[in-house]
């Protein structure tokens, strides 16, 4: 027997067995099954579905597109009363051939947060039906889908974002089909958590409403089954990378407070490189967190170091300012003075020698020369204008080194207190 005789033979047993299961398949249905017409359960009330998922992997969570993607056991249930199951009596579950559901009138179920929804196949599609006696289907697929999930990032890096499913028929009022929870309502896998290094993972599931998500509807209400996915970011890592380093920068910044004034270079290098590095940190967070028109909690936390050490420059220019000040009241001051006397103690020039020695040896009268201006004030004792500046600048030296670091305390208090509420 050839190659080609064993292939023909070989296609021809599969398609006999396939034949085969789809006839033992089809004598469940009467000959006059219409699977377009839904089944009407006695006593004229709705069909009800059990629906439940279980989560088997969570791929991605996407927050530049706001979704996320995972896998899913999808399982529904129903009665069909139409169905000529024989002698199929008990308790247990029988297996069914797939090829039942081409077949077979079908809850027109679906997501209503679904982007993207793909069956798995290797073979076949892997789904799998049965049958509990008398006659309730059991339905239960695996499915890859891509969730839309609204996400608000005020709270960066400290959000939790809640995705819903929504599950709900698409023409059939809640008269008609009712939704109901299977045993197992919603759950998902104890992996999950381990494919998410980013978020703690968990699920909320609701019980089942009437449709609740358009106010003004012009159609009647539907059964609704609804759960929450609930992500809560992991922010360990942005303590340890993002919120320490940059407190520590503005710590150091506040080291110049202890350095002498007159050390301007080193003063204003320490102040300086701390300010560009909380700056240059600012601007690689940027980048790599979620993009939006408002502010972050990481920005607010990044802007304030910032402004702290913008204060600390600012507080050692006004030092550097009230001591120039100084310098030139002491000039204002000193150089009158010096002036005046260098002209009471030179000789006047001309006339004779006795004339000059006699002027030497009697006393002077006192000098009738009037000193104007900053440096009179001076002399007179009503001010101390270099003496007040000093006051000044201890003053401003005081409130850098007690008032900067109390905002920064106060401000940590209520920014951790609104952002880890």
């Amino acid at each position: 027997m050839d190659a080609a005789t064993l292939s023909f033979l070989t296609l021809t047993l599969m398609c006999c067995v396939g034949a085969g299961v789809s006839l033992n398949v089809l004598k469940l249905l009467p000959s006059d099954y219409d699977s377009t017409v839904e089944p009407r359960p006695p006593g004229g009330v709705p069909i009800l579905v059990g629906i439940s998922w279980s989560i088997k992997n969570v791929y991605e969570v996407n927050f530049r597109e706001m979704s996320v993607l995972l896998s899913m056991y999808f399982r529904m249930s129903w009665a069909e009363p139409r169905l000529v199951t024989g002698s199929l009596t008990g308790e247990g579950m029988v297996p069914l051939h797939s090829d039942l559901m081409k077949h077979l009138w079908i809850p027109d179920l679906f997501i209503h947060e679904t982007r993207e929804i793909t069956s798995f196949k290797m073979i076949e599609e892997v789904q799998g039906v049965y049958l509990r006696p008398p006659n309730t289907i059991l339905f239960s697929t695996l499915l890859q889908t891509r969730l839309a999930c609204p996400m608000s990032f005020s709270r960066y890096p400290f959000d939790v974002q809640v995705c819903n499913m929504t599950v709900t028929s698409y023409k059939f009022s809640e008269d008609v089909l009712r939704l109901e929870w299977m045993l197992k309502e919603m759950w998902a896998d104890i992996t999950v958590d381990d494919q998410l290094p980013n978020y703690d993972f968990h699920i909320e599931w609701r019980n089942i409403t009437t449709k609740h998500w358009c106010s003004n509807c012009s159609f009647a209400p539907v059964s609704v089954g609804q759960a929450e996915i609930v992500l809560a970011r992991r922010y360990a890592l942005h303590l340890l990378t993002v919120y320490v380093p940059s407190a520590l920068f503005v710590a150091v910044a506040w080291a110049s407070f202890f350095w002498p004034p007159e050390v301007i270079p080193g003063r204003t290098v320490l102040i300086i490189t701390s300010l560009l590095t909380v700056i240059s940190m600012y601007a690689a967070i940027g980048q790599k967190s979620p993009e939006t028109s408002y502010l972050k909690a990481i920005d607010v936390w990044l802007f304030l170091c910032i402004v702290l050490v913008v204060f600390t420059l600012f507080q050692y220019t006004i030092i550097i300012t009230i001591q120039r000040k100084q310098k030139e009241r002491v000039i204002e001051v000193v150089v009158p003075m010096n002036n005046r006397c260098h002209r009471h103690n030179t000789p006047a020039t001309g006339g004779s020698f006795t004339t000059r020695q006699n002027s030497a040896e009697s006393p002077s009268p006192p000098s009738s020369s009037k000193v104007d201006g900053p440096a009179a004030a001076y002399e007179a004792g009503k001010r101390s204008p270099p003496n007040r500046l000093v006051m000044y600048e201890q003053w401003v030296e005081k409130a850098g080194k007690v008032g900067i670091p109390l905002i920064f305390f106060i401000c940590n208090i209520v920014y951790w207190a609104v952002y880890l509420s």
